[in-house]
């Protein structure tokens, strides 16, 4: 069996979110978007960073501030069709397929300021996608 190989989604967080982008892969178009649900972030100045990832090593299961939900269409010849829509957080080891693809979230750090925001304000998401098979 081949190992997949992952590629970096073209995820700019300096736009902000929600965030939508089309590119191809494996020669087939998807369309992806995302967005990210933060549970209460009040009056936080923008450059407050929430860390996505579950607390490591930690006794008592605490749970993150929050996730972004993935949506991914293929633009096939009978229009688009979703084949991914899941809640995410990250999980680097963690693989979801999604028809032909593979998808994994390795790193969700958001800026208050980009939450319905364009800047830097440090934000970070990198998502990576590989072709399952040919």
């Amino acid at each position: 069996m081949n190992a997949l190989v992952f590629h970096r989604l073209p995820v700019a967080p300096d736009e902000g979110l929600p965030q939508a982008f089309s590119c191809v892969v494996g020669g087939e178009g998807y369309d992806f978007a995302l967005y990210a649900v933060l549970d209460d972030t009040g009056d936080d100045p923008p450059g407050t960073l929430y860390d996505l990832a579950p607390p490591a090593a930690v006794t008592v299961p605490v749970s993150p501030p929050g996730y972004l939900v993935l949506r991914v269409a293929h633009r096939g010849p009978d229009g688009p069709r979703v084949v991914f829509l899941r809640k995410l957080v990250p999980e680097p080891e963690l693989v979801h397929h999604a028809g032909r693809l593979a998808i994994r979230l390795l790193e969700a750090k958001l800026a208050r300021g980009n939450l319905n925001g364009r800047g830097h304000y440090g934000s970070s998401i990198v998502v990576g996608v590989a072709q399952r098979w040919a």
